[in-house]
């Protein structure tokens, strides 16, 4: 009697149990929306690189296991950097702790949760819109350019005129195009006398990059009667398609203390030998004065395989500041750091990458060519681009800043 008494009560405690587990653990609304909403939404809605939108609860609930396992893998999102190495303040990996979140609502059979979660929204599909709201203004191609089906990679310089009536300076960048065909765009700034503007490249687009943004207090300038070069490569599909590729621009609103300037260390000399799994290519850049290092974009192609980037101290010191060991041509990261790193005049910036040139790269498209530098996908670039910015002699109030009241209202 006993016996039965038991056996009959046990699905009664199992059920109990469940609806423990059911009414413990995490949900949409409440707990994996808002994990989603900051790692992921940005590339993962209409439009945008990802195979899928991941705005809503029925946009993600099919693809919840899939979801679970790659972030269990930390194959999403993606991030290469060594976390050994440099902090950034746009680290997109997952915390454990949210990553054992999103596990534990799948196990629970993905419950949605009380109330509504409200994704952000994005001004005109602008990423830095949902944080910055609106651009001040938006420069674009003045025709569209058709891109032939099945064509060679297409490279092109085109000029794009603004249309600012007084020097502005820039706080973010965010360049655009249609990322079916458009592998990148370098923008930069040409002056009104025919020069391009001395601190480098204002922004570009690769894959997986998302914006350039600068730190407090730091901006890049773009006088009035410029106008900004498109350096754009294309990458040919299966049918034929137009790009209208375009660059929107956020003033800064506050004094400004610090120039940016954008660098790059090349290797164009680079000579990949057939079947050669760990090529070493090497660059160097010298400091003449004192700055600091805001932000670092490795760069390669197929066969890229590593890059890091060391500092060499006026007094011997080395230091490594940022390691991507395993570099992903299809993630093109800017690796923006939390803190800039000072450096004395003097200091070398000395960035060392690797190529696998063999048969056991699966993107390698021919491992039995030499590869040389060249501008299309199957050539190869040893790029290390870096931002750093020095200070001014004296700040700068521009208009934009002028228009923010003591207060802070505008």
């Amino acid at each position: 009697m006993r016996r039965t008494l038991l056996v009959g009560m046990l699905p009664i405690l199992v059920l109990s149990a469940a609806d423990a587990r059911a009414q413990d653990a995490p949900t949409w609304t409440e707990d994996v929306g808002p994990i989603v909403r900051d790692k992921c939404m940005n590339c993962h809605r209409p439009g945008e690189v990802a195979p899928m939108s991941l705005l809503t609860y029925e946009e993600v609930r099919p693809w919840a296991r899939s979801i679970r396992s790659v972030v269990e893998d930390r194959i999403m999102p993606p991030w290469h950097a060594d976390p050994d190495y440099g902090v950034f303040g746009n680290n997109r990996r997952m915390t454990q702790t949210q990553i054992n979140t999103i596990s534990q609502w799948v196990d629970a059979g993905a419950p949605r949760g009380a109330g509504e979660f409200t994704p952000p929204e994005y001004p005109e599909g602008w990423l830095l819109g949902g944080v910055l709201g609106e651009p001040d203004y938006v420069f674009e191609m003045e025709e569209p350019f058709a891109v032939p089906a099945g064509a060679d990679d297409i490279n092109i310089d085109i000029v794009v005129p603004t249309t600012h009536p007084e020097d502005i300076w820039v706080q973010a960048a965010e360049v655009r195009g249609n990322s079916r065909v458009m592998h990148h765009n370098v923008v930069s700034v040409i002056l009104p006398d025919g020069t391009n503007e001395p601190t480098g490249r204002l922004a570009s687009a690769t894959p997986g990059k998302q914006w350039d943004r600068f730190p407090e207090g730091a901006a890049k300038l773009i006088p009035a009667g410029s106008t900004m070069n498109f350096s754009l490569h294309y990458h040919p599909s299966n049918v034929e398609e137009e790009d209208v590729s375009r660059v929107a621009v956020w003033l800064v609103r506050e004094p400004i203390t610090h120039a940016v300037y954008s660098s790059v260390v090349a290797d164009p000399a680079l000579d990949i030998p057939p079947y050669e799994d760990n090529y070493e290519s090497r660059g160097e850049f010298v400091f003449e004065r004192d700055a600091e290092i805001t932000l670092m974009k490795p760069h390669m192609h197929y066969r890229g395989k590593d890059m890091r980037y060391d500092l060499v101290y006026p007094d011997g010191r080395r230091e490594t500041i940022l390691s991507v060991p395993r570099y992903d041509m299809n993630w093109q990261i800017s690796y923006e750091l939390a803190q800039p790193i000072r450096v004395p005049a003097g200091t070398k910036l000395q960035v060392i990458a690797h190529f696998d040139n063999s048969e056991n790269n699966p993107w390698n498209p021919d491992p039995s060519v030499r590869v040389i530098w060249g501008p299309d996908s199957r050539d190869e670039m040893m790029e290390g681009w870096f931002d750093y910015r020095i200070r001014l002699e004296e700040p700068v109030v521009p208009p934009s800043a002028r228009q923010v009241t003591d207060d802070g209202a505008q």
